[in-house]
């Protein structure tokens, strides 16, 4: 049974209850007061000259309780903040008006500007080499940015063009070895009533220093000759930054080293050469990556099923920096193996002599083949003034024995193919590019009079483009080829072109497209053409939808050109080692549905 409450407790309980509703009133004032911010309102500006006003204005700090007369006390500097505002964007006769109101919850500014006619940037007077006895080569760092440079005559003044125009000046100076670089001149002349600002800057860049003694830690594994071959520069050469970055990629990307370190030894760049010429010295710290190599792994595509590898890697054999690489990979319709002696040559991140034997075994619904290959290759750069700069060029020479089955027609060959490959590549990203492409083109051939069964020459080609649009990417790819040959027939069934499948048009089957012959049986084709476009786009966290369109087919000659096509959506998961995809396509001929799995980089 309950205690009956007393006069007193009743009492205080009715206080208790006419608290509450207070206590609610005063929490949501609290909170109220808590959410009120200060408004500021400018009208008469544009987009950057409202964002540089608010940007410049010191009154934010204040608080919703501060009283209207200290704030007006404030408008002197919000006149001044306005005022300097304008100008940086050459709005020097800007009117303005501006006043303080208080509201209930909290303070507010309005802002009245009329910028009136922005002052216009007139004549640009850059002078980098005051001496004339010192005139700037073609080739000069600070020539080079000055043919770079955005002509500004004529547009409206910015106060941050200025600085960034003088920002560049040092940073070239700093990145190319002019340490002592010095502004004799730096103005900034305006002149109100003619309503225009001139630049005039006097630079004096002073001495180049020059790359000093380059000591590289001596490392067991590899000789101190075969390591300079890395180097881009030598002692006494202009120092650049560039350089020295160069420097660091190729060893890094050299697959030699755990640890890279470039340090350009600046506090003792006041050393002097028996010339007179400043020099900084560089110091160049390494640390060796284990010398073999074990890699297993397991993976899965729709073209060729489950598949298993094995690789092996010797890095440096001896301290030459010659190389051992071999690796199998088994799968139900592919089977590879390949063994590889890689020899550096004089400039080993590009050059390179590789001797190579291999074997490939496929068995798919349209042939079978086993292929025997035993090559040489010669791996460089190209020279800029040829295609560009980054093009990697491969000439090769391969013998391959070859046996195979076609529609029960059984075939043997022997070639001696001889060919030469360019590519190159470009990526804000290398697992997940943004912006990017990649182009790759190889001619190659056979001759019966050169250890061969038969004469034939094969042009090929390969694009890839990837692009930024709205939220998601587009991804194009294209594929064109052709052989200069008699007939289909003629051509080993391993260098037929056969399309279908996870990389060429989707919805089909691996290598069942292609030219047929009378008895309508897939035989591959002289001639290749595929085309695809995609567009993916953001789902959820580290997952991608997709929808995409492909076409294409192998054919014997041009006047029998079919294409096959087909569409389909799918997902991408963005995985730590790259992405991982799944598609449904749908067969637009055929009108069947073929679910696809891919693993890899999009170039």
């Amino acid at each position: 049974m309950s205690k009956p409450m007393s006069v007193q407790s009743v009492s205080r309980a009715l206080n208790l209850k006419a608290l509450l509703p207070l206590a609610c009133i005063a929490t949501m004032h609290s909170t109220f007061a808590q959410d009120a911010r200060p408004l500021i309102q400018i009208s008469g500006a544009d987009e950057r000259l409202e964002e540089n006003i608010r940007a410049l204005l010191s009154v934010n700090s204040e608080r919703c309780t501060t009283e209207l007369r200290r704030l007006n006390r404030l408008l002197p500097q919000v006149a001044l903040n306005v005022e300097r505002a304008g100008q940086a964007l050459g709005y020097y006769r800007l009117d303005q008006h501006n006043q303080f109101t208080k509201s209930e919850q909290c303070w507010e500014l309005d802002i009245q500007v009329i910028p009136g006619e922005a002052v216009q940037f007139g004549e640009i007077n850059i002078d980098i080499a005051p001496d004339p006895t010192r005139p700037l080569a073609q080739n000069d760092p600070f020539a080079t940015l000055l043919t770079s440079l955005p002509d500004l005559s004529g547009t409206q003044l910015d106060h941050g063009e200025y600085e960034s125009l003088k920002s560049s000046l040092s940073a070239i100076a700093v990145e190319n070895g002019y340490f002592a670089a010095r502004f004799t001149r730096s103005e900034l002349q305006v002149d109100v009533d003619e309503n225009r600002a001139n630049i005039n800057i006097e630079f004096d860049p002073g001495e180049r220093f020059r790359f000093g003694a380059i000591r590289i830690t001596p490392i067991e594994a590899l000789s101190q000759r075969f390591i300079t071959r890395f180097l881009p520069f030598a002692a006494g050469e202009p120092y650049s930054t560039d350089m020295l970055i160069e420097l660091r990629e190729s060893l890094n990307n050299s697959q030699y080293f755990d640890e890279v370190a470039v340090t350009p030894q600046l506090n003792a760049s006041t050393a002097v050469s028996a010339s007179g010429v400043r020099e900084v010295p560089i110091n160049i710290d390494l640390s060796m990556r284990p010398r073999r190599s074990w890699s297993t792994g397991i993976g899965v595509t729709t073209d060729i099923g489950p598949r298993v590898t094995l690789a092996h890697e010797d890095r440096y054999l001896n301290r030459s920096g010659h190389r051992l690489n071999s690796d199998i990979a088994l799968s139900p319709l592919d089977q590879r193996g390949n063994l590889t002696y890689n020899i550096p040559l004089s400039e080993p991140s590009t050059e390179s002599l590789s001797f190579s034997t291999g074997y490939v075994g496929q068995d798919n619904d349209t042939y079978m083949a086993d292929t025997f290959k035993l090559g040489v290759s010669y791996r460089s750069s190209v020279d800029p003034w040829l295609l560009g700069e980054d093009w990697l060029q491969n000439i090769f020479v391969n013998y391959q024995k070859e046996k195979s089955e076609i529609n029960d027609v059984e075939e043997q060959s022997d070639l001696t193919i001889t060919g030469i490959n360019w590519t190159k590549t470009i990526a804000d990203d290398p697992i997940y590019p943004t912006q990017g492409w990649r182009l790759f083109t190889q001619v190659s051939g056979a001759s019966s009079a050169l250890f061969s069964d038969l004469s034939f020459v094969q042009l090929y080609g390969s694009a890839k483009y990837i692009t930024s649009v709205g939220t998601g990417r587009l991804l194009l790819r294209s594929e064109v080829a052709t052989s200069i040959v008699g007939g289909v027939e003629e051509l080993p069934v391993s260098i037929r072109y056969f399309t279908g499948g996870d990389q060429s048009v989707r919805g089909y089957k691996y290598g069942t497209l292609g030219a047929k012959n009378d008895a309508d049986e897939v035989i591959g084709g002289k001639h290749l053409l595929t085309a695809s476009i995609e567009y993916d786009f953001p789902v959820r966290p580290s997952w991608r939808g997709a929808v995409f369109y492909d076409a294409g087919n192998s054919f014997a000659d041009y006047t029998r050109l079919s294409l096959n096509s087909g569409v389909g959506f799918g997902i991408r998961w963005q995985s730590p080692i790259g992405p991982i995809r799944a598609d449904i396509a749908h067969a637009l001929e055929d009108g069947g549905f073929r679910l696809h799995i891919t693993m890899g980089p999009d170039l």
